[in-house]
C-alpha cells in the first residue's frame, strides 16, 4: 500500500509539474506590461514593431504553389542573426528572459507558410506542446486577412497543471474554436505565445500566410532542458543558445 502511494506521489510530483507550480508563483509578483500580459493570458502581440525591410524574406516565400498544408524553410544564419539583434533591440529578448530566465535556447528558427489545403490532425487539432513553459515567437510577414488561418490560443490556459503520458493527454479536440482567441497578425507584428497553453485549431482556411518561427526554452532545474539531456536535445533539436546570436 505505501508503495503505491509513493507511486502516486512520485506521478505527480515530478519536475513538470514543479515547473508549473513555480511559474504561477512568479506570475504573482514579477511580471509587469507587456510580460504580464504574456504572463496572464499566455500570448501578446506587439503591433508593427519588426522591421521587416532589414531582411530579404522573400527568398524564402519563393512557392510556385502552395499545394500544401504548410512548409518551413530554415533560416541562413546570416539573417537569423539579424532577426535576433532586432528581436533584442525592440525589447522581446528582455521579456522571453524575464519569462524563461536568462538561460535559454532557441531552435526551430524558420519560416513557416500555411498553403491552401484543410488540415484536421497532428498540429491541426487544439493542443498543447507536452514540453512544458516555452514560448514561441511569430514574426507576421503578410498583410492582416481574416480569411487566413489564425493562432488560436485558449486564454489562461498555459498557467493549468498538467501531467501527462501520452500523445491523446496533450490533444483537446473537443474544444469548440469558438473558445478560443483568435490572433491575426498584420505585417511586422510580433506575437509571443507559451506553448503549454491550449493553441491551434482545424485548418479549414485555404489562404496562404507566412510567419517567421522561433522556438525559445529555458535551462535550469525546473524546465525540460536541465543538465541531464541538454547535450542530447542540443544534438536532436539543433538548439544554440540564445546569447551567442544577440551578442
Amino acid at each position: 500500500m505505501l508503495n503505491k502511494i509513493m507511486k502516486i506521489i512520485k506521478r505527480f510530483i515530478n519536475r513538470r509539474v514543479l515547473e508549473q507550480l513555480y511559474f504561477n508563483f512568479l506570475n504573482l509578483f514579477l511580471f509587469k506590461d507587456s510580460q504580464r500580459k504574456l504572463a496572464r493570458d499566455g500570448f501578446c502581440q506587439l503591433s508593427n514593431i519588426f522591421p521587416l525591410e532589414e531582411i530579404n524574406f522573400e527568398k524564402y516565400l519563393d512557392y510556385k504553389d502552395f499545394n500544401f498544408d504548410n512548409n518551413r524553410k530554415k533560416i541562413e544564419i546570416n539573417d537569423l542573426k539579424i532577426v535576433y539583434l532586432i528581436l533584442n533591440k525592440i525589447g522581446c529578448i528582455s521579456i522571453l528572459k524575464k519569462y524563461l530566465g536568462e538561460n535559454i535556447y532557441c531552435y526551430d528558427n524558420t519560416i513557416l507558410t500555411l498553403g491552401n489545403k484543410k488540415s484536421f490532425e497532428g498540429s491541426w487539432q487544439p493542443h498543447h506542446d507536452s514540453k512544458g513553459r516555452r514560448i514561441k515567437i511569430y514574426i507576421w510577414l503578410n498583410k492582416k486577412n481574416l480569411n487566413t488561418h489564425p493562432l488560436f490560443y485558449l486564454k489562461g490556459s498555459h498557467k493549468i497543471i498538467r501531467n501527462w503520458h501520452k500523445y491523446e493527454d496533450t490533444r483537446f479536440r473537443d474544444i469548440d474554436a469558438i473558445n478560443f482567441n483568435k490572433i491575426y497578425g498584420d505585417t511586422g507584428d510580433v506575437i509571443l505565445f507559451d506553448t503549454h497553453g491550449i493553441h491551434s485549431h482545424f485548418k479549414d482556411s485555404t489562404v496562404p500566410r507566412s510567419v517567421v518561427e522561433l522556438t525559445f526554452e529555458g535551462y535550469g532545474f525546473f524546465q525540460r532542458l536541465n543538465k541531464k539531456n541538454i547535450s542530447n536535445e542540443i544534438k536532436r533539436l539543433g538548439m544554440i543558445k540564445l546569447d551567442e546570436l544577440v551578442a
